[in-house]
């Protein structure tokens, strides 16, 4: 395993391991959630649709394929300061992110720049990963949270346009899905220790 993206061993690596499994899910979500809005016709996004689909539906399946793989793993008995340490701050960052996202409409509205929204929802997405990078031990949310900002900063550049809406909601889905991806892929180095106890 990379420890430079994936972060370093320790008592709570197999909760960790499980957690990330898990994140690749939601990015898969999310991610298919973005690259929705890439195509503005209804004919070319009915064929867009087949393919974000068909993306979502193989990193879902890898993450559950590799979750119960999971299931055989040591179970690590954690502090309770600890978990709820994790809980605490986890929760405390996804309400912080909600909160911006819910607070940016009005916002916007009032500086008569609503056409901005997409851009200010996936630069909040893109800041929260910074702080999960280093709750979770995840270095690899670093260059997540870099990637979706970078889009949508980026796109600003861009005169208002549905190239401005792809370049945005595009980089952040290819951002979410490559992040799952390498996760799961990441992961693979660890699940052959998870079954050789059943197989002797």
């Amino acid at each position: 395993m990379n420890a430079g993206l994936f972060g370093p061993a320790g008592p709570d690596l197999w909760i960790r391991i499980r957690g990330r499994t898990v994140g690749a899910i939601v990015c898969a979500g999310f991610g298919a959630y973005s690259a929705y809005w890439i195509v503005g016709t209804r004919a070319a996004r009915e064929a867009w649709l087949c393919i974000i689909v068909a993306v979502t539906a193989a990193l879902v399946a890898w993450s559950v394929v590799q979750l119960r793989a999971m299931r055989g793993a040591p179970r690590p008995i954690l502090s309770r300061r600890l978990v709820i340490s994790y809980n605490v701050w986890f929760f405390a960052l996804v309400a912080a992110e909600v909160a911006g996202i819910v607070l940016g409409r009005p916002i916007l509205n009032y500086l008569h720049r609503s056409d901005l929204y997409a851009n200010w929802v996936d630069g909040v997405v893109g800041i929260h990963f910074l702080p999960l990078g280093r709750l979770f031990k995840l270095p690899i949310y670093y260059a997540t949270g870099g990637a979706i900002s970078f889009a949508a900063l980026g796109s600003l550049l861009i005169s208002e346009s549905s190239w401005r809406l792809g370049v945005c909601a595009g980089g952040t889905g290819l951002a979410l899905w490559l992040t799952g991806a390498l996760i799961l892929y990441g992961n693979r180095s660890t699940l052959p220790a998870t079954s050789s106890p059943r197989e002797t």
